[in-house]
């Protein structure tokens, strides 16, 4: 039941965009890789809704092992730290991806998606390194939600900063040039960009190796912080919280 109402959550985010669209006189020209405002607009909600899904599973599951008590005695297993992060995250982000294809599958067939010119190898591989750089946004709110506590919070206030700065709604030509600099190097705008251009069957590569960069400056950062949050809570006795 869970998995089918985020599933329908989704979609009916999608038609509401779908008629907006319709509603709407956007040209199409100012987004890059799209053919129409729909286009534009439902891929980045796509792998957003991803995204929060995922971000905000693993503070609300960091949330309930810390409440059952169950937190402390995970973390006092003979495992390496990375495998403890990672086997909390890869659960929710994988299955979050698996919705995503849903999702893209349900904007081709019913609701107008233009993939007539798609790479689905480009596909697969962006939506793949962007999750591992989104798994390590995601294993850094764990740290956070460990260390100082109301990381759903904050990673619902994460995801909504991160869809208006990397382009979910707008393109980002249409900000300041200060943002615009900014999101150059936020993961979710690389991911964003390569999905489209894969969609579109046009350029996708340069942003696959740029998540895949991310990626692997933001696991291993974000595991040293979950180990140092873990160590932070285990001195002061809040590994577990009634």
């Amino acid at each position: 039941m869970p998995l089918l109402l985020d599933l329908a959550f989704g979609v009916v985010n999608l038609v509401v965009f779908l008629f907006i669209s319709r509603v709407l006189s956007i040209r199409a020209d100012g987004f890059e890789h799209s053919a129409s405002y729909f286009d534009f607009v439902a891929v980045g909600i796509t792998f957003m809704l991803v995204l929060q899904a995922a971000s905000t599973q693993l503070t609300a599951r960091i949330t309930r092992e810390r409440t059952s008590g169950t937190l402390e005695m995970l973390a006092a297993q003979p495992i390496p730290v990375w495998a403890f992060a990672v086997g909390l995250a890869a659960y929710p982000f994988v299955f979050a991806l698996l919705r995503a294809g849903v999702y893209l599958a349900i904007l081709g067939v019913l609701l107008g998606l233009h993939v007539g010119h798609a790479s689905w190898v480009g596909v697969v591989l962006v939506l793949g390194v962007g999750g591992s750089a989104m798994m390590g946004i995601g294993i850094a709110l764990m740290a956070f939600s460990i260390a100082v506590g109301h990381g759903d919070a904050v990673a619902r206030v994460l995801v909504v900063a991160l869809s208006f700065i990397s382009g979910t709604y707008f393109p980002v030509t249409v900000f300041p040039d200060f943002l615009q600099q900014a999101s150059v190097v936020l993961p979710t705008r690389m991911a964003l960009d390569g999905l489209r251009g894969a969609l579109a069957g046009g350029a996708w590569g340069g942003a696959a190796l740029a998540l895949l960069a991310a990626s692997a400056a933001l696991l291993p950062l974000s595991i040293w912080l979950f180990s140092r949050a873990l160590s932070v809570a285990g001195r002061r006795g809040t590994l577990t919280r009634g």
